[in-house]
């Protein structure tokens, strides 16, 4: 599954993850980089200010989280090209 991200320097949307909704919001920030925070569909705290980048396990800080997100893009996000990112949402393997 491919997130939804769009060029707009602040924007949530909701977005079903192995039968659960989680709300995502993506920010481009001050410091000149792109940022996700991820909550629970109830609004509880779960991550915040996430940056954006390729070629890493961008949730590989959180264990307990029950998916990854991974772009394979060649170069980070810049202002301009979130749309084209392409963030991937990966099952975690548990085993």
């Amino acid at each position: 599954m491919i997130l939804p991200l769009t060029t707009n320097p602040s924007e949530s949307f909701n977005y079903n993850v192995n039968g659960e909704v989680y709300k995502f919001k993506q920010k481009w920030n001050t410091l000149g980089f792109w940022t996700l925070d991820i909550v629970n569909i109830t609004g509880s705290p779960f991550i915040y200010g996430v940056k954006l980048l390729t070629k890493t396990n961008l949730l590989e800080m959180h264990p307990a989280i029950p998916f990854d997100l991974r772009s394979e893009r060649l170069n980070d996000p810049e202002r301009n090209n979130l749309n084209e990112f392409e963030l991937e949402i990966l099952e975690k393997n548990n085993g």
